[in-house]
């Protein structure tokens, strides 16, 4: 884990066009730039290649949306809901995620850089064979996800539900789960090598040496 790496905000225009045909805009251009999009829904979004770079999304249902291979840049997602979405094999570059639904969300294969994850419920995502680079859980909720074999340059956890979490493959050298709930958590002996974790986590950690402890 680099030391000097630090986690990037987003970079928002403080003149953001307010946007009433996002879905149209989408469907004819693949790219939404600069925008405004609230209290909407974006449904259907299929076989195509979307960019947003410069917007806010605040109060926006997204449904039945395949985001495979987008290009995030410079966005927040603000009271959203993209649970079920598909972000496989993307670009995601100084995001955030606030208060937003994130059930059953999948970023497979993606390259993570400067994103954060603050107040969000994302049980059951899945983060396989992605690259952390710079990427922040803040007070949220993803238990029973999937970080198996991520590339894990940076990853920040504060008063995030990590349980029946698997990060088996990752390197988890100073990461610190101290005031995590990492209950049940699946991870290799070699994985937790110069991990941080409170006296309790590491006594239960113990079960992967196969030590018992009477």
């Amino acid at each position: 884990m680099s030391k000097k790496m630090k986690i990037e905000k987003p970079k928002i225009s403080s003149k953001l066009i307010e946007s009433t045909d996002i879905i149209e805009k989408i469907l004819d251009y693949e790219t939404v730039e600069d925008s405004l999009i609230e209290d909407t829904e974006i449904q259907d979004i299929n076989n195509i290649i979307v960019k947003f770079n410069g917007c806010i999304f605040r109060n926006v249902v997204f449904e039945n949306c395949d985001f495979r291979k987008i290009d995030m840049v410079d966005v927040v997602f603000e009271n959203c809901d993209l649970s079920n979405i598909d972000f496989s094999d993307s670009g995601i570059y100084r995001v955030e995620f606030i208060n937003c639904k994130l059930i059953g969300s999948i970023f497979n294969d993606c390259i993570l850089k400067s994103v954060l994850f603050k107040d969000c419920a994302g049980r059951y995502s899945n983060f396989a064979f992605s690259k952390f680079k710079g990427v922040s859980y803040i007070n949220s909720d993803f238990s029973f996800s999937v970080f198996q074999e991520v590339e894990n340059e940076m990853l920040l956890l504060d008063s995030t539900n990590l349980v029946k979490t698997v990060f088996t493959g990752v390197s988890l050298d100073k990461v610190d789960f101290t005031n995590c709930d990492i209950e049940a958590i699946e991870v290799r002996l070699k994985d937790v090598y110069g991990g941080i974790f409170s006296l309790d986590q590491a006594i239960d950690l113990t079960k992967l040496m196969g030590i018992v402890i009477k």
